[in-house]
């Protein structure tokens, strides 16, 4: 038997690669309708947004989630919904059983599930019409791919509900840590906020009258705040005086995927529709003895328009990238209303906004909650870039952040550019950095990257090479894999030897795979057998393509009548491991595999 590979983080690894080079069964020969298709559909409780996790030889035991005849020794399938809840599922070729179910909405806490921390009388997910927002629909519970560790047997969620206490409604996130044997909590969950608003239906309570706060605005309960006089602001509850943004838990979106680097868990939010007052915000929680008496220690704040708004961090739902040591991390930012910044005297901007940018960031031992830095506390800002033409992108609705950021292995570098990294957004311009010099903003108009050219109104800056970035690329064998977010191909790229431009090589036929298809997905054996997996919305489709060419298409599943996926939701990313394809759509579960091996 091959070893078997575990999937425990999105897009594959903290790189962001997008890669599985581990996967022996499936290759170019057999991924067709011959011998591939669906083997299984598990149905769900809710829209599956957050990419499926896969965790091997888990031991499964009883309790109060678990199933009739579940425990045992099982690989495993996680999947998060939008109605709150996490369902551990069998992932093997005669798999689809559910082994345990966790709902995030029973007020009762029953056997060891600790969902109702504050009281409420009801928990239900967040529907769409309390945020204002279409996007997700019909209701908000877990958007974000959760994270596991495979050394302390948790799955890391952030669960987004709306709760009645004392009568008032109130907006909540927490996040929990999961045993992966039973669906119960670990320890006691995060509060990371808890958002009263203040309408009609309770004009009459407490938190609503005129001394507290005036009609239509929120009152946030969260340890999670950082000094500025930005979108929402109030007067700092420490008694200071001064001016503190906080963490909205209606506002903020929990749109990335979370990460676990060196016991430390990351998050990171963005918005509903960019209904404000929100910002983005990345959050770092030490989880070391999260089993233990500390629990989750709050370990770092990072706010990226403190004196401004929005700037949120979504990437289409991608994640934070690290370099391999886990010494730094990157991010893209979306819009923002700040326009062109001014520079201080080391070149970042003077008011600590970070909109529309590609942003580098390590920790900070100096700084704590009551003694932070420009964005905040035990996180900060080292190096960014930000585009010449950041006031047009403002105005257009152009996210800089709509896609998100891949760090490119040291093999694709040069000996003058070692660490390299690409990025894009909804421009369509894919930019290619060294990591160890962003660029910054130049307000002269030029774009200080690898690949930047003169553009035909004689500023220097990257072509356009995608329609539109609104995912995160895959790197496999020395190739870019991408594909468009707005209703074009996907292509492959190559980086030429002087890292100064990135040349398409091959792209598919297909001209449209819709709106808003996810991140591309790479499977291989080492460096052969490469297939390119990619998401179509238009078709409700998922097609394979062979690596070296993808103008040869392998299968998709709208080949045969019997491997229909289903409606696909935005975003969605597939994940293979051990021979099988896992699917989230709006309402399952849908698994391919070698239909030779049921």
């Amino acid at each position: 038997m091959p070893p078997k590979v575990d999937v425990l983080t999105y897009h594959y690894d903290t790189a962001s690669s997008g890669v599985n080079s581990k996967e022996v069964l499936l290759n170019t020969a057999n991924v067709n309708t011959a011998s591939f298709g669906k083997v299984y559909t598990t149905p769900v409780d809710g829209a599956v947004y957050a990419e499926p996790l896969i965790y091997t030889d888990v031991t499964i035991t009883a309790g109060v989630n678990t199933n009739v005849g579940a425990p045992g020794i099982h690989d495993v399938v996680f999947v998060a919904t939008e109605h709150d809840s996490l369902y551990a599922i069998d992932a093997g070729v005669a798999g689809g059983t559910v082994l345990w179910k966790r709902t995030f909405l029973d007020i009762t806490n029953p056997g060891g599930n600790v969902n109702n921390t504050l009281n409420a009388t009801e928990i239900v997910p967040v529907a769409a019409y309390d945020v204002d927002s279409s996007e997700i629909s019909p209701e908000i519970g877990i958007t974000g791919t959760p994270v596991i560790d495979s050394d302390s047997n948790l799955l890391y969620v952030v669960a987004k509900t709306k709760e009645i206490i004392g009568g008032i409604t109130h907006f909540v996130q927490r996040l929990h840590a999961i045993n992966v044997a039973d669906g119960t909590d670990a320890a006691n969950p995060f509060l990371i906020g808890s958002t009263a608003t203040c309408n009609a239906n309770n004009f009459l309570s407490l938190c609503c009258l005129w001394w507290c706060t005036p009609l239509g605005k929120e009152t946030n309960n969260t340890q999670i705040y950082v000094y500025g006089d930005g979108d929402g602001s109030v007067v700092d509850h420490a008694g200071t005086g001064n001016s503190i943004v906080q963490f909205n838990a209606l506002r903020q979106n929990q749109r990335c995927a979370l990460s676990l680097v060196l016991n430390t868990v990351y998050v990171q939010w963005a918005s509903h529709s960019d209904n404000g007052p929100y910002h983005g915000w990345v959050v770092a929680w030490n989880v070391a003895d999260v089993k233990g008496s500390t629990g989750f220690q709050l370990k770092g704040v990072l706010n990226t328009s403190p004196n401004n708004g929005l700037a949120g961090i979504w990437e289409s739902g991608g994640r934070l990238v690290f370099e391999p040591d886990g010494s730094a991390f990157y991010f893209a930012s979306g819009n923002g209303n700040g326009g062109a910044p001014t520079l201080d005297s080391n070149g970042f901007p003077a008011n600590a906004n970070y909109e529309n940018s590609l942003v580098k960031v390590v920790a900070d031992s100096t700084t704590n909650a009551l003694n932070q830095n420009s964005n905040g506390w035990g996180l900060k800002i080292v190096d960014y870039f930000m585009p010449y033409n950041i006031v047009s992108l403002d105005l257009s609705d152009l996210d800089f952040g709509a896609g998100g950021p891949l760090l490119l292995p040291d093999s694709a570098g040069s000996l003058n550019h070692r660490h390299l990294m690409i990025a894009g957004g909804k421009e369509g311009k894919i930019y290619l950095m060294d990591r160890d010099n962003l660029g910054g903003f130049d307000s002269t108009g030029d774009n200080k990257v690898l690949n930047a050219v003169l553009n035909s109104s004689n500023y220097k800056t990257p072509p356009v090479q995608i329609g539109a970035a609104l995912s995160t690329a895959a790197f496999f064998n020395g190739t870019i894999y991408w594909v468009s977010g707005q209703s074009n191909r996907a292509n492959a790229y190559d980086i030429n030897s002087t890292k100064t431009a990135l040349m398409i090589t091959s792209q598919t036929t297909i001209s449209d795979f819709g709106d808003l298809p996810g991140s591309v997905i790479v499977s291989a054996n080492g460096i052969t057998a490469g297939i390119v997996w990619v998401m179509d919305r238009r078709a409700n489709q998922i097609h394979a393509y062979d690596a070296t060419s993808l103008a040869t298409e392998l299968w998709n599943s709208g080949q045969m009548s019997g491997d229909n996926l289903g409606s696909v939701v935005k975003f969605a990313v597939p994940t293979v491991a051990n021979g099988m394809v896992y699917v989230g759509t709006r309402n399952s579960l849908v698994v391919y595999g070698l239909t030779a091996l049921t």
